[in-house]
């Protein structure tokens, strides 16, 4: 590790439970409560960061972060500007830190992140971390306005909308000499999907965005691993030659954590699973670790997956190429039709 890179490795001592070739989840979930990732000491100092869904659980934690780290700048993507104003006080309260601007964004409607985007262009000459942290789980289906189950509308879709815009603003970082880091938050929950939930046209993306048979506990393993997809497709195209990726692209899964993600469950489930998670999950602030220093980590860790300090082995159905290929290729059919920004966005880059 320097002053300012995290060196990503496969291994360390005592696990994680891959290394052990341990499978039960709920012995990984008690060792990662035991131990969790190591409290980054890098530098951000020169850096501009921005950081989605900033206003709370584990991306408030981040963001404190940065600005404990240094950050020369701190852009909040928040849904709303009151949320980002409470968000950013809190911040100063607690660290002095004040370089701190608020962005608001609504990952239920692409021409808000189209909008969002674009006025983060004219407003920052540099994106050195871009931290695609918001996101929600439903308790039962729920259809955004656009037709999508919500989310997908906002964890796949809107968020690799967001990635593929971002692109151009984290390419002109990289001619100034830098190498800037895209970071997705995702789960090893991607690893929990199940083949047979796919129908006979084999696509995940539809699978998922089915009402008929829907079970929340699936749904949020297939939607990670459909960002998985748009993750693995993006380093693809930003991977350069030799081992030196232009931008450096990868997913964190800051493990099973006390946090808001649950919050439009009603309140008996809220209830017994808050006290669940008392016992057996990390604090927001020991889940942030993982999402601060994944972005902090050298090429090593370009298209990889950041878990308990490691980089971890990805799912089974994560390296079928075929199914991530086609996954990939629905996602951008989607999001590019009619959004002459997207395609110029991955114009020359190899889909």
């Amino acid at each position: 590790m320097s002053a300012n890179t995290i060196t990503a490795t496969e291994t360390r001592p005592g696990g994680p439970p891959a290394d052990l070739n341990i499978k039960s989840q709920s012995i990984k979930t008690r060792w990662g409560t035991k131990n969790p990732p190591a409290d980054p000491k890098v530098s951000f100092a020169g850096k501009t960061v921005l950081v989605t869904g900033a206003n709370t659980g584990l991306g408030f934690q981040a963001a404190q972060k940065y600005a404990t780290l240094g950050a020369e700048r701190l852009i909040l993507g928040v849904r709303s500007q009151t949320k980002g104003e409470e968000a950013k006080e809190a911040i100063v309260k607690a660290t002095g830190y004040s370089k701190i601007d608020i962005l608001t964004v609504d990952l239920t409607s692409f021409d808000s992140v189209q909008a969002f985007v674009e006025k983060l262009k004219n407003t920052t000459d540099k994106l050195d971390v871009a931290l695609l942290n918001a996101g929600l789980g439903n308790p039962k289906y729920e259809k955004s306005a656009l037709g999508w189950e919500m989310a997908v509308q906002v964890n796949v879709l809107s968020t690799a909308l967001m990635a593929v815009l971002l692109l151009p603003i984290l390419q002109s970082t990289a001619a100034k000499g830098s190498t800037p880091h895209l970071t997705f938050v995702n789960s090893n929950a991607h690893d929990m999907a199940k083949r047979e939930w796919l129908g006979p046209d084999g696509s995940l993306l539809q699978a998922s965005n089915r009402e008929e048979g829907w079970v929340a506990e699936n749904s949020y393993s297939m939607v990670k691993l459909e960002a998985m997809s748009v993750m693995q497709h993006i380093a693809k195209m930003t991977a350069g030659s030799a081992g030196s990726p232009e931008i450096i692209v990868n997913a964190v899964c800051p493990g099973l954590c006390k946090t808001e993600l649950g919050r439009n469950f009603g309140v008996v489930q809220r209830t017994i699973g808050n006290l669940v998670l008392s016992f057996i999950a990390r604090t927001a602030e020991q889940g942030s670790r993982t999402l601060v220093s994944g972005t902090a980590l050298g090429p090593e860790s370009h298209g990889r997956f950041w878990h308990n300090d490691v980089l971890y082995p990805i799912g089974e159905m994560a390296k079928d190429e075929a199914l991530m290929g086609k996954t990939w290729d629905e996602i951008y059919e989607i999001i590019s039709k009619d959004r002459p920004a997207a395609e110029k966005a991955l114009k020359g880059r190899a889909l």
